[in-house]
């Protein structure tokens, strides 16, 4: 192998596994927080059933119910790729309807 190409892979593998070992940690972080979350959006429903429908009609409510219930019993069988399109994609209209809630609620 000629230098030049060990002096590019070296710290490339380097930079590679720093990504791999941190990554772990942060992904067991997010899905305890989509457990927690997806618990009390749990309570919310059946404390005030179709509350969240009604008013966000756009958003997978029961999906991001039932992620809590996938990172509960699957979590080895999650997807890293999957959960951080979820935080991507679903996290920021969610969010946006609980702080919309959380407005009228405390009016």
């Amino acid at each position: 192998m000629s230098v030049d190409r060990l002096l590019l892979l070296t710290p490339l593998r380097q930079a590679l596994e720093r990504i791999e070992r941190k990554a772990q940690p942060l992904l067991d972080v997010i899905c305890m927080q989509f457990l927690a979350a997806g618990e009390v959006l749990k309570r919310l429903e059946k404390l005030e059933p179709g509350l969240l429908a009604a008013r966000f009609p756009g958003i997978d409510w029961k999906g991001a119910m039932g992620f809590r219930d996938v990172i509960a019993h699957q979590h080895f069988d999650l997807d890293a790729e999957q959960v951080l399109l979820i935080c991507q994609d679903a996290l920021p209209g969610v969010l946006s309807a609980i702080r919309a809630l959380e407005e009228q609620a405390s009016t």
